[in-house]
């Protein structure tokens, strides 16, 4: 009978492993993901929220603050300025992913409320591939600023 729980456990942990891999050719082999103008994916672009740099950082680690496994790089200064050290640690195998935020002003036209740019990247401490943990970082963040519950 522990034969057949084991089985099915090992069944459940292969099976949820093959539904996360969302790139065969990447996954296996990256252990990084950057936010990049031409990525495919919309969701992997850099993005533009509105708000000045302090109000965009104060955002971030709000929402950092309020996630499981998110946090404020140690060391981090609290002083605003443009770039963020942000760490994520896996929830089993307590795995740390190192994401940087950098925050750029966009010049707002006339009458407009000030816009910051975000471009991000993750990258994983170890390991040599990332299964996509990296690129769900970045996609998890970005809901998270924008607000975004999907």
């Amino acid at each position: 009978m522990l034969g057949y729980a084991a089985i099915t456990i090992g069944v459940a942990i292969t099976g949820r492993l093959f539904w996360m891999i969302d790139d065969w050719s990447r996954d296996w082999t990256t252990n990084n993901a950057r936010l990049s103008i031409t990525d495919p994916d919309p969701l992997l672009r850099p993005f533009e929220v509105a708000g000045d740099i302090p109000a965009v950082i104060k955002k971030i680690k709000s929402w950092v603050a309020g996630q499981p496994g998110w946090d404020l790089a140690p060391g981090e200064t609290t002083e605003p300025g443009d770039r963020l050290h942000l760490t994520r640690t896996t929830p089993v195998f307590r795995f740390v992913d190192d994401i940087w935020v950098e925050l750029t002003p966009q010049q707002p036209a006339t009458g407009e409320l000030p816009r910051t740019r975000v471009d991000a990247c993750s990258q994983s401490r170890v390991g040599k591939g990332d299964l996509g943990q990296n690129p769900r970082n970045l996609k998890v963040l970005r809901a998270g600023i924008l607000g975004d519950s999907s």
